[in-house]
């Protein structure tokens, strides 16, 4: 798969990134606002995956690392810029923005309250993200309305992707959002429908 990776033009490669870093960059500062403490990416990581691999593991995991999964909260964006946008948080991460966001922890929680609590957590960092790239590259992209996975995230973000892109390779962008003591993190994930058209989108 690496040949693959090697055979598209480098600059093409470094587009994509970019523009993923910009809206994650403003991500990081919506999730620094929501939680009160400062928050970075970190430099994105470009994968070409063949269309029958796409739920292949992620290269930054999601998780706490202590058996609990990840909630996955994903986005189809529409515009200048198509393609899927998708938030992964460890068990940790959520139960901490559910108590700042209903002011009780997760275990005193409806689970409709957390689900809700989730769902606009994914709205107000996915709107930034759009914002950015739509400031950037001087067209409108706007989110769906969000799909919350509370369990088995890889799958759902899979199942969304397959009815989207077609039968060839899809480049899958991951950026790591985390404070300095990387207690509340999450995982950003871009997937373009067409990484060629993004690569030579304007704005550049």
């Amino acid at each position: 798969m690496s040949d693959i990776l090697a055979q598209l033009e480098e600059n093409a490669v470094d587009r994509v990134r970019e523009i993923t870093s910009i809206g994650a960059g403003h991500a990081a500062n919506a999730l620094a606002d929501l939680v009160g403490t400062t928050c970075e990416m970190r430099v994105p990581q470009v994968r070409l995956l063949p269309a029958e691999r796409i739920d292949a593991p992620f290269m930054v995991d999601p998780s706490d690392g202590d058996g609990r999964e990840p909630v996955g909260i994903f986005f189809e964006i529409e515009g200048g810029y198509d393609g899927v946008v998708g938030l992964l948080f460890p068990a940790s991460t959520c139960g901490r923005m559910i108590e700042i966001l209903t002011g009780l922890p997760p275990e005193d929680s409806s689970l409709e309250t957390v689900q809700s609590a989730l769902r606009e957590v994914g709205n107000i960092l996915v709107s930034h993200v759009a914002n950015a790239i739509s400031g950037t590259l001087g067209v409108a992209v706007l989110p769906s309305v969000p799909v919350l996975a509370m369990e088995n995230a890889s799958q759902a973000l899979a199942a969304i992707l397959s009815a989207r892109l077609s039968a060839g390779p899809a480049l899958r962008v991951e950026t790591e959002i985390t404070d300095r003591t990387r207690s509340v993190r999450g995982v950003m994930v871009f997937v373009p429908d067409h990484f060629d058209r993004v690569a030579h989108a304007p704005g550049f």
